[in-house]
């Protein structure tokens, strides 16, 4: 009777030891919302990024006016209008549950300027609905912005003819938009060697632009 009582016992922990195992197994294997929000924070910051890098910041943007370039170009810009544009083009491709953050640097990531943050509050005409604060993660991403500082006037070269310094103007022959027609390298001559207008390229800047997802 006592060896029953003994093998039975045995038998027990031996089973309770097994469950606990499986049980370690099967809740290890099921994946955790918290990384499932991180990767698809990390895509949604990639993503706006690379999907701003390649819209032409154009009069269906109020803020770009006359600039030249990407919408992304244009915020890396950081003038008056950078905080509104971020609103109306970052801001509509996040979702609602999720805060953002837009930063600028120009030493290479050693510091950061600001640019647009959901968690703090800036007097535009709508109120901010996305998240204020971090309560669970935050991820980010970063790409370069190479940028002009006004709009580029240089004209496009024509794969059909030379564009020679004082030929006729029009149909991509001579209009005198070639920064190698003058002695002010980026300034093209006029009529007795005046300016006509400003620098054809305006002055560039490289810039990174860090853009956090959190929620």
């Amino acid at each position: 009777m006592r060896a029953f009582i003994f093998s039975l016992d045995a038998f027990i922990a031996f089973s309770l030891a097994l469950i606990a195992i499986y049980s370690l197994i099967f809740f290890s294997s099921i994946p955790t919302s918290y990384y499932y929000l991180l990767t698809q924070g990390h895509y949604l910051s990639r993503d706006t990024l690379l999907a701003l890098s390649s819209t032409p910041c154009t009069t269906a943007f109020s803020e770009c006016g006359s600039y030249s370039g990407s919408v992304l170009d244009k915020i890396a810009l950081n003038d008056i209008s950078s905080p509104s544009l971020v609103r109306n083009t970052i801001g509509r491709m996040v979702p609602n549950q999720f805060g953002y953050t837009v930063e600028l640097s120009e030493s290479g990531g050693r510091s950061w300027n600001r640019v647009y943050s959901t968690s703090e509050t800036i007097s535009l005409s709508a109120p901010e609905l996305h998240a204020p604060v971090k309560k669970k993660l935050s991820v980010s991403s970063q790409v370069i912005s190479f940028g002009y500082s006004g709009r580029l006037a240089k004209a496009a070269p024509n794969p059909f003819s030379y564009l020679s310094c004082h030929g006729a103007s029009g149909v991509g022959l001579g209009d005198g938009n070639l920064i190698t027609c003058s002695l002010n390298l980026n300034n093209p001559p006029g009529s007795g060697g005046s300016s006509v207008g400003g620098d054809l390229v305006p002055t560039p800047y490289v810039r990174l632009v860090r853009l956090t997802i959190f929620i």
